[in-house]
């Protein structure tokens, strides 16, 4: 799979509540969160749209888009980014991981195959937010949302997914590497322990 047909969608549409305030402006090591994420995405994507329900990233030079249904969690921004995507193929990644990397998003991306959905397999854990979704699944993923059923982890069995073991063998692993960032605290956190 070339750069060329696949798209980055970066969800920063969440109302933040535990933060306090809005996460992707959150600085970490120097940048904000929505930095840490362009970095990560842009090398492996043609395109990237930020789906964001607020202003905070208009001066960024990417197009912003508000979520088509509001009020529906990752699934309302994931559907939004297929929504107005012109590729088949797209990355999807929260902007609370701020500790992934342009190599983790490569691996991912290139190990699509025709699978609905490519996800990542984290200490043992799926991680759905940082995942490859077909356009097809769109209309499914539509479906859940009318039908109140938001819950991200369920929506694997509507699809074909392949499922990708993270370990420590591969170079881009780290223990941080999908370390989600929710409050401030967690925040705190992880700035005490780059010092």
């Amino acid at each position: 799979m070339t750069k060329k047909n696949i798209t980055g969608i970066i969800l920063v549409g969440g109302k933040s509540s535990r933060m306090g305030s809005d996460k992707g402006i959150v600085k970490l090591n120097g940048k904000t969160f929505i930095e840490h994420i362009l970095e990560a995405v842009l090398p492996n994507v043609n395109e990237v749209l930020i789906i964001a329900n607020n202003d905070n990233y208009n001066n960024l030079g990417y197009k912003v888009i508000k979520d088509k249904i509001k009020d529906c969690g990752p699934l309302g921004g994931i559907y939004t980014g297929l929504m107005n995507s012109k590729t088949e193929n797209n990355i999807v990644v929260s902007c609370d991981i701020p500790f992934i990397n342009s190599d983790l998003v490569k691996y991912i991306i290139e190990n699509t195959s025709n699978a609905d959905i490519t996800v990542p397999i984290y200490k043992g854990n799926i991680e759905p937010l940082c995942a490859v979704y077909t356009k097809r699944t769109s209309d499914q993923i539509y479906n859940l949302i009318m039908n109140k059923d938001l819950k991200i982890q369920n929506i694997f069995k509507y699809f074909i997914t392949k499922e990708l073991y993270i370990t420590k063998i591969q170079q881009f692993y780290t223990d941080k590497l999908f370390v989600n960032i929710n409050t401030p605290e967690e925040l705190k956190q992880q700035k005490e322990l780059a010092l």
